[in-house]
């Protein structure tokens, strides 16, 4: 009886960890960001509330979903938006009453080196607590929007032509 405890509590310490690795979703990858589905918090945002009336956008991603590539927008509430007019080869979305969970949030994603539909989204914090996301795309094309929850999603339809890659800017070499 002695060595069945013994060997019980040498083996518990592995038992509890083992259970709670199995608790926690595990990632694969360096990408800690958010992921539908997969995960929907990113770190050091687990605690984002609306300030008041005016929701918080917590991430803007993008995936590659399909051939014509997903935008997402992740806010603290089901957002409200609207589609504004802007060029042809981009959507406009802008969010009223929002605000920008911080200025990291509001970086530019170069998407041009996917082959999808979608060059850029670009998120901008305006005065009026208006949020804009700009997505810039490689030519026309359809798209399917949606709501889910906190998320809305943007699904691009694949280009038609071809898919060329973003032109670099390199530098002349210096004469000597």
């Amino acid at each position: 009886m002695r060595w069945l405890i013994i060997g019980v509590l040498l083996t518990w310490p592995s038992l509890t960890s083992a259970q709670k690795a199995t608790d926690v979703p595990t990632r694969t990858g360096p990408y800690l960001g958010v992921q539908p589905g997969a995960q929907d918090q990113a770190p050091g945002k687990t605690a984002v509330r609306s300030r008041g009336a005016v929701k918080v956008i917590t991430w803007v991603g993008f995936q590659m979903s399909g051939q014509g590539g997903r935008v997402f927008v992740q806010s603290t509430e089901p957002p409200e938006y609207n589609i504004v007019p802007g060029a042809t080869d981009e959507v406009i979305v802008e969010f009223p009453n929002t605000r920008l969970h911080s200025s990291n949030d509001g970086r530019a994603l170069n998407t041009g080196w996917f082959p999808t539909a979608v060059l850029s989204v670009e998120p901008k914090g305006l005065k009026g607590n208006i949020t804009r996301v700009v997505i810039k795309l490689r030519e026309v094309v359809g798209y399917d929007l949606r709501q889910e929850g906190n998320y809305l999603f943007l699904d691009f339809r694949p280009p038609t032509g071809p898919i060329t890659p973003p032109k670099l800017e390199t530098p002349e070499p210096e004469a000597q």
